[in-house]
C-alpha cells in the first residue's frame, strides 16, 4: 500500500505486480484504491494501528495547520479533534506501545495524549497522561523499540537532545554545541545487549554517531541532508540513507573503525649539502627585506599578472537620472584562470554591477559599468567621488595577487551649475595657495561653456534636499573662497578644487593652506549630538515594536483558545484591543522606516563632515602620520558597528593615558563629550608644531616595552 498526498487530499494506493515473459521483466502499477478530500490545509500524516489493534490494518492520522486532527478509518470517517494549547505546528509520533500520540505544545512541552481519549468526542477537555518543559523548539520526533515491551521516544531541539521512556520519564538527555538540522535513532544489537544508537546532522554538514551520550564517530557528508535514515539491503547492511532539499537521494556508509594502534613515521636522514643550500637561499631572502617602523616589508621586483585601464566617459541622463558609463581594459601578462573585480564607492553613490567575475583570461578583455546615485537614496550628502578598482586574480598554480586603482567620478554626476542664489550661506572658508589660483573657467572646463573667465562658480547638489556651494576666485590674494549652506555639503568641492589645483602645477611644489579658525568643528559636534539622539529614538521604536508584538502574540493565543474552547463568552474585548494592537504596531513599522531613512541621512552628514575636519587639518599641520590614525578612527564606509563607540575606542587608544574618560557611564550625553574631549585633545596634537607623535607611543629606542623613558632635565619635563 502506498500513500499520497498533497494540500488537501490524501489518495490511498495499491502496488500491484504484473507478471510478463518480455526481456524487461514484471511489471509493478500504481492504482487508485479511495481518496479522502479535507476542509484544511494537511500538515503532517501519521500512519498506524491506531486504538491498540494488532496492526493487520493500519489508520490514517492528518493533522492541519490550525491543530485539527482527522482519523481515516479505512475508508470513513473517523472522529476529528483539535490539539489542546495549541499555536504552531509541532512534530507529530504515534507510540504504538502505549497507544498514544505524542507532540509539543504552544508552551514547548511535549506532551502525550492517548489515542481513546482524543476519539472520545463527549469530552470537551483533552488531558495529556504526562507532559515535560523542554523550553526550546522541537525540530523532530522519532520512536526506537530497544526491547518487544518497550519504547523510547527521542526528542531532537534547538540545543539539546532528549530521550524519554514511555512513561514519560526522562532517560537521558545530550547538550548539543551545534545547530541540529536533523536525526535518526536506531537500536544496535540484538535483546538484551542492544545499544541505542542516534545520528545527528549539525549545520556544519557533519553527521555525528552517538551510543546515548557518548560520541562513537563523525564523518563530514557531501551535502547537507534535510532526512537521514538507516536502511539494509540484500548486500548493503546498515546502509545511510540522505536525501537533500534539491532532492539528491544517497547511499554511503560511515567507515571502518580506526585502528588504536598506529606505527609512527620513520625519521628522515638529514641532508647537509641541502641544509646548507636551504641557508643561503634564506640569507639571500633575508637581505630583500627592509625595515620601515618596525615593520617588515618584503621587496620583490615581480611585476603583476594584471594591468587595469580605467577611463570614464561622459555623464548621460536616463529617467530624470544621472549616470556614468566606466570602461575598463583588462589585460593579463600570462593566462589567467579567474579574475575577480570590485567596485567600491561611498554612498549614496553606487556601480553597477558592483563584482565581475571573468574565467580563463588569456587576452584583453574590456568591461563596462554604470555609475550612478542609488534609487531609493536621494536625500543623502555625497562625501566623495572616488572609486576604488580592485581586480584579484589566481592561476592554478601561482599564488593569488591583487591590484588595485583609484579613478574619480564626473563632478556633474553630484553637482550642476546654477545660479547664485539670494539665500544666506552659513559657512565659508578660504584656501591659500602660494601660486596664483587657477580660473574657474580651466578648474572647472566641463561645466562651463566657453564664456569668459569667470571670477566665481555656484553649484547646486542634484538631489531631493537642494543645496549650493559657492566658490570665488580672488586673484589678489591667492586663495579660494568656498560659501556653503552648510560644511556638510562642500567636501566634493574642497577635494576637487586642491586635486585639480595640483595636477595643474604639478611640475611646482604647491603650498596650500587654510585657517584653523574656519574649520568646522562646532558643526562636527552638532551633527555627533543629532546622530546620537536619532541613534536613541530608534532603539526606544524598536522596544515599543517588541513590546507590541509580545502583546499582540498573548492576544491571538487567547482568541485561539477562546475559539477552540467554543466558549460563550463575548471575545469583542479582545477583537478589538487585538486591532488597536494592529494599528500601532503598523504606526510604528511606518515610523522606524523614517527614522532609519532619517539615520541613514544623519550618518552621511556625519561622514562628509569629517572627510572635510581630515582634509582641513592636513592643510593645517605637517603630522601626516597622525592625521592618517584619525582619518581611520572616524572615516567608516557604513554605519552598521554603531559609530560612536568604534570611534571612542580608537581614540582612546590613540591618545592613551593623557585624557582619562569614565567608560562606565552609558549616557548619551556623556558619549557626546567624550567624544568632544578626544577629539579636541588630537586636534590640539596635530595643530601644535613640533609634535609629531602622541605621547602614548614610544620610540624604539627609548621604550621597552610599556617602560616610559626617564627624562634627564626638567626642561623634558616641562616639554
Amino acid at each position: 500500500m502506498g500513500l499520497y498526498e498533497d494540500d488537501r487530499r490524501c489518495k490511498i494506493l495499491s502496488n500491484s505486480m504484473r507478471s510478463s515473459k518480455q526481456d524487461f521483466g514484471d511489471q509493478y502499477v500504481l492504482e487508485t484504491m479511495y481518496e479522502h478530500k479535507f476542509e484544511r490545509s494537511a500538515y503532517q500524516m501519521i500512519v498506524g494501528p491506531f486504538g491498540g489493534g494488532s496492526g493487520s490494518r493500519d489508520f490514517v492520522c492528518v493533522t492541519s495547520l490550525d491543530g485539527t486532527v482527522v482519523v481515516y478509518e479505512q475508508q470513513t470517517l473517523g472522529f476529528h479533534a483539535a490539539w489542546p494549547n495549541y499555536l504552531h505546528p509541532f512534530p507529530v509520533k504515534y507510540v504504538l506501545s502505549s497507544d498514544a500520540f505524542v507532540t509539543v505544545n504552544a508552551d514547548l512541552c511535549i506532551v502525550c495524549y492517548k489515542y481513546q481519549e482524543l476519539a472520545n468526542s463527549s469530552q470537551k477537555q483533552k488531558w495529556p497522561v504526562w507532559s515535560s518543559n523542554l523550553g526550546e523548539i522541537v525540530y523532530d520526533i522519532q520512536t526506537a523499540q530497544p526491547q518487544p515491551t518497550a519504547t523510547t521516544i527521542h526528542v531532537i531541539g534547538e540545543r539539546n537532545y532528549y530521550c524519554f521512556r514511555c512513561d514519560g520519564v526522562l532517560w537521558f538527555m545530550k547538550r548539543l554545541q551545534y545547530a541540529p538540522c536533523c536525526f535518526y535513532p536506531y537500536i544496535l544489537g540484538e535483546h538484551p545487549d542492544t545499544k541505542v544508537m542516534c545520528m545527528i546532522v549539525s549545520d556544519t554538514d557533519t553527521v555525528l554517531l552517538y551510543d546515548q551520550t557518548k560520541l562513537r564517530w563523525s564523518a563530514k557528508l557531501p551535502y547537507r541532508p534535510c532526512i537521514i535514515a538507516r536502511a539494509s539491503f540484500k548486500a548493503l547492511q546498515g546502509c545511510l540513507v540522505l536525501l537533500s532539499e534539491t532532492g539528491d537521494l544517497q547511499f554511503c556508509y560511515l567507515g571502518t573503525e580506526p585502528a588504536i594502534f598506529m606505527a609512527p613515521e620513520r625519521p628522515k636522514t638529514k641532508d647537509y649539502n641541502d641544509n646548507k643550500n636551504q641557508l643561503i637561499q634564506l640569507k639571500k631572502d633575508l637581505q630583500n627585506i627592509s625595515f620601515n617602523d618596525g615593520d617588515y616589508i618584503i621587496i620583490t621586483d615581480a611585476p603583476p599578472l594584471l594591468k587595469l585601464t580605467s577611463r570614464v566617459l561622459n555623464v548621460r541622463s536616463e529617467d530624470s537620472r544621472k549616470l556614468c558609463d566606466i570602461e575598463i581594459d583588462v589585460t593579463p601578462s600570462l593566462a589567467t584562470s579567474t579574475v575577480q573585480i570590485s567596485f567600491l564607492v561611498v554612498a549614496p553613490l553606487a556601480v553597477s554591477p558592483t563584482v565581475i567575475h571573468l574565467k580563463d583570461l588569456t587576452e584583453t578583455v574590456t568591461i563596462r559599468v554604470i555609475g550612478h546615485r542609488e534609487n531609493d537614496d536621494s536625500e543623502s550628502v555625497v562625501s566623495s567621488v572616488e572609486c576604488t578598482i580592485c581586480a584579484y586574480y589566481s592561476r592554478s598554480l601561482d599564488v593569488p595577487g591583487s591590484i588595485q586603482e583609484t579613478i574619480r567620478l564626473p563632478l556633474s554626476l553630484v553637482y550642476e551649475v546654477h545660479s547664485v542664489p539670494s539665500s544666506d550661506f552659513g559657512w565659508s572658508a578660504r584656501i591659500s595657495v602660494g601660486e596664483s589660483p587657477v580660473p574657474l573657467k580651466t578648474l572647472f572646463k566641463e561645466l562651463v561653456d566657453s564664456s569668459p573667465s569667470l571670477p566665481e562658480l555656484c553649484f547646486r547638489t542634484i538631489s531631493s534636499a537642494i543645496k549650493y556651494v559657492w566658490v570665488i576666485v580672488s586673484p589678489a590674494l591667492n586663495s579660494y573662497e568656498i560659501r556653503s549652506t552648510g560644511a556638510e555639503y562642500v567636501n566634493v568641492i574642497f577635494e576637487e578644487i586642491l586635486f585639480r589645483h595640483r595636477e595643474y602645477y604639478k611640475t611646482k611644489k604647491c603650498v596650500v593652506r587654510c585657517d584653523r579658525n574656519d574649520i568646522p568643528v562646532a558643526d562636527f559636534y552638532r551633527i555627533i549630538e543629532e546622530h546620537v539622539v536619532l541613534k536613541g529614538r530608534l532603539e526606544s521604536v524598536q522596544e515599543e515594536i517588541e513590546s507590541l508584538s509580545s502583546q499582540y502574540r498573548i492576544v491571538q493565543k487567547c482568541l485561539f483558545n477562546k475559539l477552540k474552547e467554543n466558549t460563550v463568552h463575548s471575545i469583542s474585548g479582545l477583537s478589538v484591543l487585538i486591532d488597536d494592537t494592529h494599528e500601532t504596531l503598523s504606526e510604528k513599522m511606518s515610523e522606524i522606516l523614517i527614522v532609519k531613512r532619517e539615520l541613514k541621512v544623519k550618518f552621511s552628514d556625519l561622514m562628509s563632515l569629517a572627510r572635510v575636519l581630515v582634509t582641513m587639518l592636513r592643510l593645517c599641520s605637517n603630522n601626516d602620520k597622525i592625521l592618517n590614525d584619525f582619518k581611520e578612527c572616524i572615516v567608516h564606509f557604513t554605519d552598521n558597528q554603531n559609530w560612536e563607540d568604534i570611534v571612542l575606542q580608537s581614540l582612546s587608544y590613540m591618545v592613551g593615558n593623557e585624557v582619562v574618560l569614565n567608560v562606565q557611564n552609558d549616557d548619551p550625553a556623556h558619549l557626546v563629550m567624550s567624544l568632544r574631549t578626544l577629539i579636541d585633545n588630537v586636534i590640539q596634537r596635530v595643530t601644535t608644531t613640533g609634535k609629531d607623535e602622541l605621547p602614548v607611543k614610544l620610540t624604539r629606542e627609548n621604550s621597552r616595552g610599556a617602560v616610559s623613558p626617564i627624562l634627564e632635565s626638567e626642561e623634558d619635563f616641562y616639554a
